[in-house]
């Protein structure tokens, strides 16, 4: 493997990073979706997508506690907030890996083309 074919696959992690966020972020449907507990009638607890009026006890898997609660509309705003970070996450590791791929094709397809 070439360094130039090492330099082209480095970049192109970037690229894919970024082309992930920014499908997560354009494919958010704006309905609130609750990683924790939704506490239902009596016993029966869910999680998943959240209808007004809910709150969703956002439960932390990892140590087994109660992380706090969110209702229907505290947990959209953050789902927003989450989606506009995002866009901006993805826009820049593209933008970086894009950028590398254009430096590395390029700064080097020259360097071969004179040598």
């Amino acid at each position: 493997m070439s360094f130039r074919g090492l330099l082209l696959g480095l970049f192109a992690v970037p690229v894919v990073v970024g082309g992930y966020f920014l499908t997560q972020a354009a494919t958010a449907d704006g309905t609130p979706q609750c990683d924790g507990i939704i506490e239902e009638y009596g016993d029966q607890e869910r999680s998943g997508p959240m209808k007004p009026g809910e709150t969703c006890d956002l439960y932390d898997f990892a140590d087994g506690r109660s992380a706090g609660t969110r209702t229907y509309e505290q947990q959209r705003k953050a789902q927003d907030a989450d989606a506009g970070r995002d866009y901006w996450t993805g826009g820049l590791w593209l933008a970086y890996g894009v950028a590398g791929l254009t430096v590395v094709t390029v700064h080097l397809g020259l360097k071969r083309r004179r040598g």
